[in-house]
C-alpha cells in the first residue's frame, strides 16, 4: 500500500556511498554471474505456486529478523480473524494465508509472495474501526492473491553488510499504480462481502493524507515519479466506489468502532522497553543492561536487527548489531571482512586492541568500495551477553575526520546501564478514556494526563478538533506510564 512511501525515515537510513558500493561489481564476471543469478529468480518466483510459498516464506523469516513481529498471542489473533472472514470472498485459495503484527510504529502494511500479510503497531493505532482494517487487510490479501509481486520482485535485496542491517528489507513490498488501484477496488469488495464498511478505505486513506499533513505542514504533492497513487486520490476514488457497492453490515460485528479500541487498548507507542528505548541521545537496554550514547541531533532507529544513529547530512552512521556468536574476536572480525569483500573491495588500514570500559575489544579500520566511492569504516568487535557485538561507524573517506570523533565517542560510551538512566525509561501506551460532557482535546487531554496534542489526539481519533463532546465518547489518547 502507499503506506508504505511514508517511511521516509528508514529508507534514509542507506547511506549513499555504500548503497552505491554495493550496485558495484569488483569484475566484469561478477556482474554477468549476478545478473544470471538476478534472472534465475525472476524465473523462479513466476514458474509455481510452490515457488511463491517458497519465496514468501524466505521474506517472511526476514522481516521477522530485521524489522520484528509483536508477540502479543491475543492481537494477533485478533487480526488473523478479520484476514480469515475476509478470505472467505476469494474465489480460490493457492496457498494458506498467515497474519502477523510487524513491531513498527510507521502506518505500515504489506503481503508478500505466498499469502504472509503484515500490519504494522502503528497501523492499528492510526485505524479509527474495524472496518477501517478490514479494508486495508483485504487490500493486501488482493496483492497476494493476484501475485502482484511476481511481477515487481518485491522481495529485499542485500546491501554491504557494512550498510545498515534494516535497510536491507525496505523494498519488500513496492507496486505500481494500477496494482495498488485494484488492491483497493477489489480490496473494498472483499471487505463488503464480509460485511464491513467499504467506505473504511476511503476514511483510513483520508487520514492517512491528515497524518501527513500534521507532520510535514502541508499535504505532499504527488509526481509522476510516485510508485503509487496520492492518497488523497485514492481516498476520493474509494469513496466513491463504496458508494456504488452493495453490502449488508453483518450484525456480529457489533459496534467496529469499539471492537478495535477494545483489542489496541494498552498498546505499547513507541518503543518498547523489552526492545530498548531511547531516553534522549541514549539508548537503554533494560533487558541486556546496557547504555549507549549516540551523536547529539543525529537521526535513530530501533529495530530487531540492529540500533543506530543517521548524521544530518545522511552521510555518515553508527549503529550497534549483533548477529555473531561468542568466539575469538580476530577471528570473528577477519570472518566479517571476508563476507563484506565479496560484495565490494576491502583495505584492512589498521587493527588494533581496545577497551569499552572493562570489556576487551578489537577494532578495525577499513576502506571498502570502489575508487572514488570509498567508505571509510571503524568497526569495533567485543564480547557481550554470550555473543560477539559489532559497532559499526562509516562514512565517506572524504569526510572521514569530519564523524570519526563522534563516531569514536559513540562507541567508547557502551557500557552497563546505570540506576539513573534505567530510572528515566518510561512506557507511552494508547489508552481509551470516556469523555465528559462539554469537554474538547484539550480539556480531555489535560484531565486524562495525554500525552498528544490536541491536533494529534483529534487526528487519531478521526476527528476535525473543534468538536465539543455530549459525553460518553470513546477516545484514544497517550498515557505516560
Amino acid at each position: 500500500m502507499s503506506v508504505r512511501t511514508t517511511t521516509k525515515r528508514v529508507v534514509a537510513w542507506a547511506l549513499v556511498a555504500l548503497a552505491s558500493a554495493g550496485c558495484a561489481s569488483s569484475s566484469a564476471s561478477k556482474r554477468a554471474d549476478a545478473d544470471e543469478r538476478a534472472k534465475e529468480r525472476r524465473r523462479t518466483v513466476i514458474m509455481t505456486t510452490r515457488d511463491n510459498v517458497r519465496v514468501g516464506r524466505e521474506a517472511a523469516e526476514q522481516v521477522a529478523a530485521e524489522i520484528g513481529t509483536l508477540d502479543d498471542p491475543e492481537l494477533v489473533a485478533y487480526v488473523e480473524g478479520i484476514g480469515k472472514k475476509l478470505l472467505r470472498g476469494l474465489p480460490r485459495r493457492d496457498f494458506a494465508y498467515r497474519f502477523a503484527i510487524v513491531d513498527q510504529m510507521e502506518p505500515n502494511a504489506f503481503a508478500l509472495p505466498g499469502g504472509y500479510i503484515f500490519v504494522s503497531r502503528g497501523l492499528l493505532a492510526l485505524a479509527n474501526s474495524e472496518d477501517e482494517l478490514a479494508n486495508v487487510i483485504g487490500h493486501e490479501i488482493i496483492h497476494a492473491f493476484r501475485r502482484h509481486a511476481q511481477q515487481q520482485q518485491a522481495v529485499a535485496g542485500s546491501l554491504p553488510k557494512l550498510s545498515m542491517p534494516w535497510t536491507r528489507a525496505k523494498t519488500l513490498a513496492a507496486y505500481g499504480r494500477d496494482m495498488e488501484r485494484e488492491a483497493d477496488e477489489l480490496g473494498q469488495r472483499l471487505a463488503a462481502a464480509a460485511g464491513y464498511d467499504p467506505m473504511g478505505m476511503s476514511t483510513f486513506m483520508r487520514r492517512l493524507d491528515q497524518r501527513e499533513r500534521l507532520l510535514t505542514g502541508a499535504p505532499r504533492n504527488p509526481t509522476f515519479f510516485d510508485t503509487h497513487p496520492g492518497t488523497r486520490e485514492r481516498a476520493s476514488t474509494n469513496a466513491m466506489r463504496s458508494r456504488e457497492l452493495r453490502w449488508t453490515r453483518d450484525p456480529s460485528l457489533g459496534d467496529t468502532r469499539e471492537r478495535l479500541l477494545d483489542r489496541i487498548d494498552g498498546m505499547v507507542i513507541g518503543d518498547r522497553p523489552e526492545t530498548g528505548v531511547f531516553v534522549d541521545d541514549y539508548f537503554l537496554h533494560p533487558g541486556l543492561g546496557f547504555q549507549m550514547r549516540f551523536p547529539r541531533g543525529w537521526s535513530t532507529q530501533n529495530t530487531a536487527r540492529a540500533v543506530g544513529a543517521l548524521s544530518p547530512r545522511r552521510d555518515a552512521v553508527v549503529f550497534l548489531t549483533s548477529d555473531q556468536p561468542a568466539g575469538d574476536l580476530v577471528e570473528l572480525a577477519d570472518g566479517f571482512v571476508a563476507e563484506v569483500a565479496e560484495d565490494v573491495p576491502v583495505e584492512v588500514q589498521e587493527k588494533t586492541n581496545v577497551r569499552l570500559g572493562q570489556i576487551e575489544a578489537v577494532r578495525y579500520a577499513l576502506h571498502a568500495g570502489p575508487a572514488g566511492r570509498k567508505v571509510e569504516a571503524l568497526v569495533t568487535f567485543f564480547p557481550f551477553a554470550d555473543s560477539t557485538w559489532r559497532i559499526v561507524g562509516a562514512s565517506p573517506v572524504a569526510a572521514g575526520n569530519r564523524y570519526a570523533p563522534a563516531i569514536l565517542l559513540s562507541t567508547r560510551s557502551f557500557g552497563p546501564l546505570d540506576p539513573e538512566r534505567r530510572a528515566q525509561i518510561r512506557t507511552d501506551r494508547l489508552r481509551i478514556v470516556l469523555a465528559r460532557r462539554g469537554e474538547d482535546v484539550t480539556t480531555l487531554g489535560t484531565r486524562t494526563n495525554n500525552v498528544w496534542s490536541p491536533a494529534e489526539t483529534a487526528l487519531i481519533n478521526g476527528q476535525l478538533g473543534n468538536e465539543i463532546f455530549e459525553g460518553g465518547e470513546t477516545l484514544k489518547i497517550l498515557r505516560r506510564e
